[in-house]
């Protein structure tokens, strides 16, 4: 981070300022290297991106300066992430500070950040938790994670007035899964639900215990809420015993690997997304996100899940406060991001004077016809809601 150099009363002498260097500690490999890998490759085409158009014009400088990305492997591990975050902080001593994906290294990484009095830009922890604990050092982008099935909820109970019951799947020992499920059992209540919790630890291969007892339970929309491979699993097993309810929800279901796994047996599920590539919507800065999604299939050949544009999306708000406070000040950034307000291709970024996101909208999506489609919010909808769903197995 960037000193103050001024003595006596004297202008201050600017260092010589050759690039902006962005720190990061991202999961490239271990249990989230999925996501890790996504938001990686959204982070370094925006870096690829600043840099082809000269970097980022900073007006005390009077000129752009290119970006370089610093990086090390966490492994999805909190401890090496915090570690990491440390030996950033004190080696490399980066301009700016990304968080990594997942919420529980988000923690890690933040609590080493405040030790520091360092803003780290967090695109990748959603779990409540992070807000609760009352850092002061936070910029966050993204929905928190009691607010993912709200949409989902609305949306059948818009769908049917006579649906009444809800089976919540969470994993006990993850927070971030705990805060989608406190969400979903609010939500769910004061839409006129009756919510049953089914907890189970991260992990669990087998489910068809709970599963007997949810469908006792004979609910109109199953929750699945847990991390990546417990959602995978708990599909998978939903599938084998061809469980008939009116709506699925799995959070892993807005990624692609859901569809990779179960193939036509996708068909139907529903989920909660941060972003995805069918949405319209015009953006005050950077990129539109059908221009964001050619960038990324020209560069990786694939289609961009939503990690990959929350990776891009986080480098365009650390541009556009840089360009705004024209300053590489790590303070004055932090205070031009709480009182910003501005839209992306990601949606709108807007956050209270703690940090906390308060302006972006999540997006409810369905798998219909091998395709994944916006079904919610209506304006920016591809298709309506299939429901009863009709699964494939």
């Amino acid at each position: 981070m960037r000193r103050d150099c001024s003595v006596r009363g004297l202008p201050r002498q600017l260092p010589v300022m050759q690039k902006i260097k962005v720190g990061l500690s991202i999961s490239l490999t271990g249990i989230y290297s999925v996501q890790g890998r996504e938001s990686f490759e959204g982070i370094s085409l925006w870096v690829s991106d600043i840099n082809r158009d000269g970097g980022v014009f900073v007006m005390e400088y009077g000129r752009k300066i290119p970006v370089e990305l610093v990086y090390l492997d966490d492994e999805s591990s909190v401890e090496i992430c915090r570690s990491n975050t440390k030996r950033l902080i004190a080696e490399r001593k980066p301009d700016i500070l990304l968080g990594p994906y997942s919420s529980s290294l988000s923690i890690a990484s933040a609590e080493a950040a405040e030790e520091h009095d360092v803003t780290l830009w967090n695109h990748g922890g959603s779990t409540d938790e992070i807000e609760k604990k009352g850092f002061t050092c936070l910029v966050n982008a993204i929905t928190p994670a009691s607010g993912y099935a709200e949409g989902i909820i609305k949306l059948i109970r818009s769908q049917d007035p006579e649906a009444g019951k809800i089976a919540a799947f969470s994993a006990k020992d993850s927070g971030f899964s705990r805060n989608v499920a406190r969400g979903a059992l609010n939500c769910g209540r004061e839409n006129g639900f009756s919510v049953k919790e089914f907890n189970f630890v991260s992990g669990c291969e087998d489910f068809s215990g709970l599963l007997e007892e949810a469908m006792d339970f004979s609910p109109d929309l199953i929750l699945g809420m847990g991390r990546t491979h417990d959602d995978l699993a708990l599909a998978a097993q939903m599938i084998e015993r061809k469980v008939r309810v009116n709506a699925a929800s799995f959070i892993a279901a807005s990624i692609k690997p859901f569809k990779d796994t179960f193939g036509r047996n996708a068909e139907g599920f529903v989920s909660s997304s941060q972003w995805e590539s069918g949405i319209k919507i015009t953006p005050d800065t950077g990129p539109s996100p059908e221009e964001f999604v050619k960038r990324f299939k020209s560069a990786y050949g694939k289609e961009p899940d939503y990690p990959a544009a929350q990776g891009y999306n986080i480098g365009l708000i650390v541009n556009k406060c840089v360009e705004d406070a024209g300053t590489l000040d790590d303070k004055s950034l932090r205070e031009k991001a709480r009182g910003a307000g501005f839209k992306t291709f990601y949606g709108l970024f807007a956050t209270d004077r703690n940090g906390s996101q308060t302006g972006h909208e999540m997006v409810v999506v369905q798998w219909q016809s091998g395709t994944k489609v916006i079904v919610r919010p209506e304006r920016y909808s591809e298709a309506r809601l299939i429901y009863p769903m009709r699964p494939a197995y």
